[in-house]
């Protein structure tokens, strides 16, 4: 496919100028000989210089957008118009290899983020995963607009209808549930990715190895804050982040599986078991552990999906005799 690169940076500080960009230092290895679109959301003067040089030395075009404008935001405007397959590329990436090569049968291809708890040791809050933003393969625009405008039909979040203004497609989306938190990631095809993960094709470790991300790279000194004030270990952060402001890529390298390896102990687990004719068995617990078989539980068949709180409460009610 003949791949247009879109680059949305944004800077948030003077400090962050360098591993916020490191997607343009390192562009012409990921696709070289493109022309790329870069998406310059902020104001910062040093930011803005430097991306205009680079634009200006490689024949690339440059965009300015007001600090307020999300990056969600602008991926849903090239998709709404454009029909050609477009890659997004966000400003933190790190390139090693050719990536124009790349090519998928489905709407959209990209890394998988896990669900997971928002914040280390607080299961109130849970982040439902979906796709990275550092590098995403759109290989459809067309169709994938038909599906997010057949998908929000079920709730009118038509862009000008005032009664949605809060209800935005391309947003983040929050839902509060028997006393949990749940964030759906921004971005419409997150919304399309938590609807049918089929639409979608992980990235093989072959293309994955081919870029890397400075995590938090557009906002470090605030990242590293909020993860201090949580009581998170801040050095994988400022590893990745030193290596970037010193345009030390190799040392960058194993960001990616840094950054998983760090989620691990967050990631919610669920039992999630289709059974012949809708019949899910239940069992007693010890703690976390599943026992002895206490009772069956019918569902609807083909779509059983319970999470652990309801399995724990199915089974409080078996055992009750309820």
């Amino acid at each position: 496919m003949d791949w247009q690169p879109h680059i949305v940076v944004k800077v948030e500080h003077d400090s962050a100028v360098k591993t916020a960009t490191t997607a343009l230092r390192t562009f012409d290895k990921g696709f070289p000989g493109k022309k790329a679109v870069v998406h310059y959301i902020g104001t910062n003067a040093q930011a803005r210089n430097t991306i205009q040089q680079w634009c200006g030395k490689g024949g690339h075009k440059m965009v300015q957008y007001l600090p307020s404008t999300r990056q969600s935001q602008i991926h849903y405007t090239l998709i709404r118009n454009s029909r050609v397959p477009l890659v997004f590329i966000r400003g933190t990436a790190v390139f090693y290899e050719d990536m124009t090569g790349y090519n998928t049968t489905k709407l959209f291809g990209g890394m998988l983020l896990p669900k997971r708890y928002t914040i280390k040791g607080d299961k109130t809050r849970i982040n439902l995963g979906g796709i990275d933003k550092t590098v995403v393969f759109v290989a459809d625009p067309l169709k994938i607009n038909a599906k997010v405008n057949e998908l929000s039909a079920y709730w009118n979040a038509k862009e000008n209808n005032p009664e949605s203004k809060h209800n935005k497609k391309w947003d983040a989306q929050w839902a509060v549930i028997d006393g949990v938190i749940y964030q759906q990631e921004s971005g419409v095809l997150n919304l399309l990715y938590a609807w049918d993960k089929s639409l979608v094709s992980t990235f093989n470790k072959a293309t994955s190895s081919k870029y890397e991300g400075v995590f938090a790279g557009n906002n470090y000194p605030d990242m590293v804050e909020w993860m201090e004030k949580n009581g998170e270990d801040t050095t994988i952060i400022m590893k990745y982040i030193n290596a970037a402001l010193n345009d030390d890529w190799d040392a960058i390298k194993g960001s990616k599986q840094a950054y998983l390896e760090d989620l691990q102990e967050t990631i919610v687990s669920e039992w999630r078991k289709t059974w012949p004719g809708g019949v899910i068995p239940v069992y007693a617990r010890d703690g976390d552990t599943l026992t002895t078989l206490v009772g069956m539980v019918y569902t609807t068949p083909g779509v059983s999906c319970f999470s652990q709180k309801q399995v724990a409460c199915m089974v409080d009610l078996l055992n009750s005799g309820a």
